[in-house]
């Protein structure tokens, strides 16, 4: 071989490793442990475990039915449909046998700038120990709950996610493998920069985000770029409508072969938008608590039986990081999301409380077992 040829393959192959790549887990994690859910879902179900009393869902023939919230004590206003069965990642309401909750035309060709429904991963970022982190959850398999969740942080703060931290819910093996497989690819896609898009709105539509309507836009920023905004759950508080001004901050995410900003911030000429991204709200009595063992972590899972009797299981994550921990007898009020382990459904808590009382929780990243 020349020298010249060597020299080349030297500068190509010290290329590639100057590449970023995400570090993971060597292995895929069960977020719970064995002898920990055994011991937690023993507590849980007693003697007369019946799965249709619960209040998130039904996990029934390996269905989980969106339309028992009905019955239950969710409080965001969904519009939530029997015939919507499919949970894939992103469509058209024509090109499926959804059900068109919206009151756009989805179905005309010149309002497909954006899909019909999608998945957001109920996506969340946050600044922790000088790091950046985005927490993102994945229906590996489309039946309607998530079952496996991923960290991904920003060490130097790069703009770059460099390492991930992957924790299956209720997947082994080969679907463990494909659902980490696909979390390594997503980080590929993810930047940890804010962005910000300030322009008019040219059109909007009512997208189905996992069984929540939500309002996305279609805004002519002031660089004249097109950029497509989710603003979260649709609100009767939220006033918009086309040829209105809009700022909007968040995270941006690929979606199929189209590009979204998910805003976390955004306001008006006239107001700034309530954008809440916590979850589902339940409202219940705490009949019992148990601390257990996560990650290394000391956990607060709380029984909490909902004004109409059904029960729920809910992750408040670190006891050490709650303001106050509910006590058996407490009323209390949480918002989360719903993930499977072993056919059960947990409601994983991101707030306690509501109004001036309302607690963020904060799950802290467990420390490496090695």
């Amino acid at each position: 071989m020349s020298k010249k040829r060597m020299l080349l393959a030297s500068l190509i192959v010290a290329s590639y490793c100057a590449m970023p790549v995400a570090n993971a887990d060597e292995h895929a994690s069960r977020f719970y442990e064995d002898d920990a859910w055994y011991d937690v879902s023993e507590w849980f179900d007693g003697n007369d475990y019946n799965p249709t009393d619960e209040a998130i869902g039904r996990w029934d023939n390996e269905t989980f039915e969106y339309a028992d919230n009905r019955s239950s004590t969710d409080q965001d206003n969904d519009d939530i449909n029997d015939r919507e069965t499919h949970y894939g990642d992103y469509g058209y309401a024509s090109d499926t046998n959804r059900s068109n909750t919206s009151t756009e035309s989805n179905a005309s060709s010149d309002d497909r700038w954006f899909y019909d429904y999608y998945d957001d991963g109920s996506s969340q970022r946050s600044n922790e120990n000088g790091m950046t982190w985005f927490s993102l959850y994945q229906d590996t398999n489309d039946d309607g709950v998530y079952d496996s969740y991923t960290r991904y942080r920003d060490t130097d703060n790069d703009g770059i996610y460099d390492a991930f931290t992957f924790y299956s819910f209720d997947s082994t093996g080969d679907q463990d493998q494909k659902a980490k497989s696909e979390a390594q690819n997503k980080q590929k896609e993810l930047s940890s920069k804010t962005e910000q898009v300030s322009g008019t709105i040219e059109r909007m539509k009512t997208v189905n985000v996992r069984g929540r309507d939500h309002m996305v836009a279609h805004v002519k920023g002031n660089d004249g770029k097109a950029t497509v905004v989710d603003l979260g759950v649709k609100q009767d508080s939220h006033s918009l409508s086309q040829g209105d001004k809009l700022t909007a901050s968040g995270h941006r995410m690929k979606v199929g072969d189209k590009s979204i900003l998910i805003a976390t911030k955004a306001k008006t000429k006239s107001s700034d938008l309530t954008i809440d991204r916590n979850g589902r709200k339940y409202t219940g009595k705490v009949t019992s608590t148990r601390e257990v063992t996560v990650q290394g972590q000391k956990h607060l899972l709380a029984k909490v039986k909902t004004d109409n009797g059904k029960s729920m299981m809910v992750d408040l994550g670190p006891k050490d990081q709650l303001s106050k921990s509910p006590s058996q007898g407490d009323q209390v009020t949480v918002q989360g999301v719903p993930v499977k382990v072993n056919a059960r459904i947990v409601l994983m808590a991101r707030t306690l409380g509501e109004g001036e009382n309302q607690s963020e929780i904060k799950r802290k990243q467990a420390k490496s077992k090695s």
